[in-house]
């Protein structure tokens, strides 16, 4: 069938034990990512005291450099040829350096506890962690639509990995600031990437490549990217998940903040708060893998947008613990649609571009799509920016005259116009993406 896998051979039904085995990888690396992402800009600013907008300008200095190296590393992997295949080599090579520079992150010495040096850690950890994970990112991500090649069968595997990916999200957010308290942000940073030195090589190595993705030359460098950059589908797909990746990093580092400042949360019912997000987004990973199976790809992400809007409006109704759990629990079954439906979705548009040109480039296809979506991350540095200008809000030490209204409309207005965008955008794809 036209778009049901480009030039790879038929193989086995793989929707069963190399989907869990391939959770597993997603489970490993999610784990200190998203503590990274979400407790890094908390820990500096309302811990150790770096302005937030130092904190900002790193963030925004270290999405440049994040989307010029994504290309890349896509690149290089796409023409990798090793008899363990083209992605493996990548992932256990960039796996110590991933965790090495996650812990760096947490692991401040005294003697940059404070004013430039405080900065100049944080900036590079930001650097050196989130190239690595880069490396990490584009190469497992590229093996999706390699060993999962049907429209059904796919659907199921993107269930299993955002599942596991969700259960992350409950470690490496939800249970982040307990582990924290309770081990030091270092003993926490050890205790996660021990997790990730385990279950990624268990992962990589349970999931074969398949010989046939490799065999046609390579395009060139030019030629690759110019049969990238004119995909119209593509284009579409990558700038909705742009503001969707906006929204989810602005609503997964500014929780704490809304939490501790706007709902009037301490740490433990912060912890409950995040867990509602999770509790709610676990379970309808099924139901949206049944409705993408059943009614189309495109229809399900539709959906999907459609509730992240209403819960950013959700958001801005927050008062207490009671209405901050009702808006997290939409906002959970929106982020699992998403996350189900998008793999779903460039799954496709790669099919296609294979059928194309008759190679598998899923490296270039992730890498472009990380460095379109990277634009996300300058955002955020705008968004945090904005905050001091607009609502007086430094730092923990000095959070100015209103910070409870600076944290709802940071966790509100910013994804609410974010989500429009993309749900308008996602109603322009091409293809409904059936089975």
């Amino acid at each position: 069938m036209p778009g049901e896998g480009g030039p790879l051979s038929p193989g086995p039904s793989r929707s069963g034990r190399t989907a869990w085995l391939y959770g597993l990888g997603m489970l490993g690396i999610s784990i200190p990512v998203m503590a990274f992402e979400n407790h890094i800009v908390f820990h500096y600013v309302d811990g150790l005291g770096l302005a937030l907008g130092m904190a900002g300008l790193a963030r925004t200095i270290n999405s440049v450099w994040n989307a010029l190296n994504d290309p890349l590393f896509g690149y290089l992997s796409d023409r990798t040829r090793t008899r363990w295949g083209r992605r493996r080599p990548w992932l256990m090579a960039g796996l110590p350096l991933f965790l090495l520079t996650f812990i760096m992150g947490f692991w401040v010495p005294a003697a940059f506890q404070a004013g430039a040096r405080l900065f100049a850690w944080f900036l590079a950890a930001l650097v050196l962690q989130e190239t690595f994970a880069t490396v990490m990112w584009t190469n497992f991500s590229s093996l999706y639509p390699e060993l999962f090649r049907e429209h059904r069968e796919r659907s199921r595997a993107a269930a299993v990995k955002h599942g596991f990916q969700l259960l992350a999200m409950i470690v490496g957010i939800a249970l982040t600031p307990m582990v924290m308290g309770l081990l030091g942000p270092a003993g926490m940073a050890l205790l996660f990437a021990a997790l990730a030195a385990v279950l990624v090589p268990a992962s990589v190595t349970g999931c074969p490549e398949d010989p046939a993705a490799s065999e046609a030359e390579p395009l060139g460098l030019t030629e690759a990217f110019r049969q990238t950059l004119t995909d119209r589908a593509f284009w579409i797909y990558a700038l909705s998940a742009t503001m969707t990746q906006f929204t989810f990093g602005l609503l997964g580092a500014g929780m704490t903040f809304y939490a501790k400042y706007t709902l009037g949360l301490d740490a433990a019912m912060t912890t409950v708060l995040f867990g509602m997000v999770f509790l709610t987004a676990i379970p309808t990973v099924a139901l949206w893998s049944w409705f993408c199976r059943t009614r189309g790809g495109k229809r399900a992400w539709v959906t999907a947008l459609a509730t992240l809007v209403v819960a950013s409006a959700l958001l801005a109704l927050g008062r207490d613990l009671w209405t901050g759990l009702a808006a997290g629990a939409v906002f959970g079954a929106g982020m699992s649609g998403v996350l189900v439906t998008t793999e779903v979705i460039l799954a496709w548009v790669i099919d296609q571009d294979a059928e194309r040109t008759g190679r598998r480039r899923e490296g270039v296809y992730y890498a472009v799509n990380g460095f379109v979506t990277r634009i996300s991350g300058a955002l955020q540095g705008l968004a945090w920016g904005l905050l001091p200008l607009l609502f007086g809000y430094v730092s923990g030490d000095q959070p100015g005259p209103m910070p409870h209204h600076a944290f709802r409309f940071f966790m509100s207005a910013y994804p609410l116009v974010a989500c429009t965008i993309a749900l308008l955008m996602a109603r322009r794809f091409p293809s409904p993406v059936r089975g």
